[in-house]
């Protein structure tokens, strides 16, 4: 299930946002789009939403929604809890999941990303580093179903040390990154070999039906 990225249009942003700035959070609980496009969020997964700045075409990180759920042709979600940040230095080095990056003439930046696409487990890493530390606000507001373990070669992931964990580990000579699957509003998080990370899509959804299958019979 991937995490998305959407835009926010400039006039819709100076609507719904007027005189926000980087550095303030602002408690967006929706995005109006019906786009076919954002259907794999229906899984689960992260809606990163984004606008662009005049005059110097700045990239902001608007907010990130989690917990969707899609209703009257919108997606709804707990208020968002991160802070408007700038990311406008990191669209060098975003790649989506197809592996093609940011690309944009001057003065259509914000045309190129109408079209709501999934972002790599990279881009998610680079993203929640700029936003200062407030990824880990995102990450508390999920019911985390991880078990602690302490003596494990990877970081744990559970609830009270998911914050101190980085998006990436190595261990004996590899390289990992870490993944979530979601279900019935709770969430599992593992550690994914960097190897089979072309295939993240395909273990999130085995994960994510063994997952459910065991809240199914426990409740």
């Amino acid at each position: 299930m991937p995490d998305m990225l959407a835009i926010i249009s400039k006039a819709v942003f100076e609507k719904e946002a007027a005189g926000r700035a980087p550095g303030e959070v602002l408690p967006v609980d929706r995005y109006r789009s019906a786009s076919k496009h954002l259907e794999p969020l229906r899984a689960g997964g992260r809606l990163f939403l984004f606008t662009v700045r005049p005059p110097s075409e700045s990239l902001w990180l608007v907010a990130v929604l989690e917990g969707l759920r899609f209703k009257d042709n919108e997606w709804h979600a707990p208020p968002n809890r991160v802070p408007i940040t700038d990311v406008t230095a990191l669209i060098p080095r975003i790649r989506f999941e197809s592996g093609k990056g940011i690309q944009a003439a001057k003065g259509a930046l914000g045309m190129s990303l109408q079209t709501p696409r999934a972002l790599a487990t990279g881009d998610v890493a680079l993203l929640l580093g700029a936003v200062g530390g407030s990824g880990g606000a995102v990450e508390e507001t999920r019911i985390n179903l991880t078990a602690h373990d302490a003596q494990g070669p990877l970081p744990c992931l559970c609830r009270r040390c998911l914050p101190q964990s980085n998006e990436r580990a190595e261990a004996a000579g590899m390289s990992f990154t870490r993944a979530r699957v979601d279900a019935e509003g709770r969430t599992l998080y593992y550690w994914l070999p960097d190897e089979l990370l072309p295939n993240t899509q395909e273990v999130a959804k085995s994960v994510q039906s063994v997952l459910a299958a065991r809240l199914s019979s426990a409740g």
